[in-house]
């Protein structure tokens, strides 16, 4: 029996870690596998599978893909009858009798874990445990398979070719299953234990991706530090590595002792990315999703770390008890902890969570394809959702982008809160109607220019604006207009900054090559310094990514 495993993943750069973790399971002579991403033609993607002529194509189903991989599930029934159409994954595994009964060209649903499952169906058909199947017209569900025991049977998912062809992309690994938090909006806690693999065993694995020269590895592992002592074990190896890869980890920031903090201080600046999920800030909200959390210890656990690891908080929008005020104070103190990136999400009532199943009880109003987004509940209206909505769009755009940091930093001195100053360009951006509409980079400078008129802010905007555009022009909006005697006496300024040691790379290099990549700009204010007015000259070097300012010579 000739077995596709055929993934469909968000965005071209990431890898599915699922299909490669089965196919690993049961040998490469058993099944092969097939990636595609939501942003392709469905046709595309069908004509390739057809081409494969399998007996069996298994579909890996998420919130995100599942529409796509109905649409490609339902052309290829049309032209290959024959061949048997299997789903698995969290969007079925819970509903796996109503996906069954709404689109009949399912013939199977694989529910929960699927290594052992697969491997029976190879061995036996369709009728073994864990699986729900046609049988004539009757669609029968067979009894649970527990979850894999022991996740240290599992093989290394990734052939080397795989990793030398995917060096670039988003790779995932998996170091444990399962998370110790309950939290009633997520499918983890639908598995209440947690299994670690051997810490060996991953020191070695994640040495294969450094050795291979992946870009970043992301652990699916629910909460990384669950186990402190494992965690630190891993921290300090990782550190230790000498590679460029970076790490993507989730982990319970309340959980991090001195120790964790520590090694995570001492690591190389771009080691490591954590990811930490606040939520919420409110108590009552914290403990009707089942999240005791220890804001206060969250709040200095990313003091301590600030600067040294990169660090996104998250916090999700629509959970219960959390009306519109209750979540502007998260925003902003969440904010307050000066994270490098705040995602703002949206609540999602999955199938299978006890939050779903609670729906009712919180006046629930939720979209009814996936991914199953709030709408409205009994504490936040969908005009008040919407406006969050705006907010997040500009928070994505300015904030998380990276590459605002003066501009708004001087910003958010003229607003009460953070939040406050996001919705003012939000609603700015709205009557502009500049929502729905591609903004360029260089657009998005522009319309903040606007908004504005303080000359010291422009220059801080511009002064963003050098160090995050590829060969820029001086822009129309800037306070100081474009300096044309700047092109000879540029000269000068490089030659004083290199006898000064202010250009270290460039010893020996010849002028001519090096105004290729450092560019002087003259500037009203100290822009680097206190603020003040005073006209002063700055050299942005975009080979080695530094700003220097320099005299007027």
């Amino acid at each position: 029996m000739r077995i596709l495993l055929a993934a469909v993943n968000a965005k071209f750069i990431h890898t599915a870690l699922g299909v490669r973790a089965l196919r690993a399971y049961v040998g490469e002579d058993a099944v092969d596998i097939a990636e595609f991403t939501i942003n392709e033609r469905v046709q595309d993607a069908v004509r390739e599978i057809y081409a494969r002529r399998a007996d069996m194509v298994m579909f890996s189903c998420y919130i995100w893909n599942i529409e796509f991989i109905l649409k490609t599930a339902g052309s290829l029934r049309k032209i290959a009858p024959d061949t048997a159409i299997v789903f698995g994954g969290p969007e079925v595994s819970f509903d796996s009798v109503y996906y069954m009964e709404k689109y009949p060209f399912i013939d199977a649903v694989i529910r929960g874990e699927g290594e052992e499952t697969l491997r029976d169906i190879i061995g036996s058909g369709l009728a073994v445990r864990g699986v729900t199947h046609r049988d004539g017209g009757r669609i029968v569900e067979e009894p649970d398979r527990p979850p894999v025991c022991d996740i240290n049977d599992l093989p290394f998912p990734y052939t080397d070719r795989e990793l030398d062809e995917y060096r670039d992309k988003l790779l995932y690994y998996e170091s444990s299953r399962g998370c110790p938090f309950r939290c009633s909006y997520c499918l983890s806690s639908t598995v209440h234990s947690v299994r670690f693999r051997d810490i060996e065993t991953v020191k070695r694995e994640l040495a294969l991706f450094a050795e291979h020269g992946a870009r970043v590895v992301k652990l699916t592992d629910r909460t990384f530090n669950a186990d402190r002592r494992r965690a630190a074990g891993l921290i300090e190896y990782l550190s230790s590595l000498r590679c460029r890869t970076q790490f993507h980890f989730e982990i319970a920031a309340e959980l991090i002792d001195d120790e964790t903090a520590e090694l995570f201080r001492r690591a190389p600046r771009d080691r490591f990315l954590l990811e930490i999920g606040v939520q919420s800030t409110n108590p009552e909200t914290l403990s009707a999703i089942d999240r005791p959390a220890d804001i206060q210890r969250i709040a200095a656990a990313a003091e301590r770390l600030r600067g040294h690891v990169h660090m996104h908080l998250d916090l999700i929008a629509g959970l219960p008890y959390e009306d519109h005020g209750s979540f502007v104070n998260s925003f902003n103190e969440v904010m307050a902890m000066r994270p490098d990136v705040l995602q703002l999400g949206f609540l999602k009532l999955l199938r299978g969570t006890k939050l779903r199943e609670e729906a009712g009880k919180h006046g629930y109003k939720f979209t009814d394809e996936p991914p199953y987004e709030v709408l409205a509940n009994n504490y936040m209206s969908y005009d008040e959702l919407t406006e969050l909505k705006r907010v997040e769009v500009i928070l994505d755009r300015y904030y998380n982008s990276g590459g605002f940091e003066h501009s708004l930093g001087y910003l958010s001195g003229r607003y009460d809160t953070p939040y406050a100053m996001f919705l003012d360009i939000a609603m700015y951006f709205e009557a502009r109607g500049y929502f729905g509409t591609g903004m360029s980079q260089r657009s998005l400078y522009a319309a903040l220019a606007d908004m504005y008129d303080d000359a010291l802010f422009k220059d801080l905007l511009k002064l963003d604006f050098f160090i995050n555009i590829n060969n820029p022009s001086t822009p129309q909006w800037a306070a100081e207009p474009f300096d044309r005697t700047l092109l000879k006496r540029r000269f000068a300024m490089i030659e004083s900054a290199l006898e000064e040691g202010r250009l270290p790379g460039y010893e020996g290099v010849p002028l001519k090559e090096i105004i290729k990549t450092v560019q002087a700009e003259r500037f009203s204010y100290n822009v680097l310094g206190g603020g003040e007015k005073i006209e002063n000259i700055i050299l942005f070097d975009k080979k080695y990514g530094r700003v220097t300012a320099v005299s007027d010579k």
